[in-house]
C-alpha cells in the first residue's frame, strides 16, 4: 500500500503534465482540478470516461487520468 505522501506526489505530477499543455501560452486563469475519483467511483477508466459529457455540462472541460491504477476525473474550472 503506498503511502499518501506518495499518491499525493503522483497525483501532483499528473495535474501539472495536463495542465501545463493545456494552458500554457494563454491569459486564462481556468486551472484543472481533481473532482471525482477512485476505485469505488471508477472502477475503469471506461467508466471515467463515461462520466465526461456530463461533466462538460458543468465545466469547461473535462478528461480522466488513471495513475497506478486509480483513475480519477479531472475538470477544467
Amino acid at each position: 500500500m503506498k503511502s499518501w505522501r506518495t499518491r499525493t506526489i503522483g497525483l501532483a505530477t499528473v495535474a501539472a503534465a495536463v495542465a501545463i499543455p493545456l494552458t500554457a501560452g494563454t491569459a486564462s486563469a481556468a486551472q484543472w482540478h481533481d473532482v471525482a475519483g477512485g476505485p469505488e467511483m471508477y472502477p475503469n477508466l471506461a467508466s471515467c470516461q463515461a462520466e465526461i459529457p456530463k461533466a462538460k455540462e458543468y465545466y469547461q472541460d473535462a478528461t480522466c487520468v488513471e495513475v497506478n491504477g486509480q483513475v480519477s476525473l479531472w475538470a477544467l474550472y
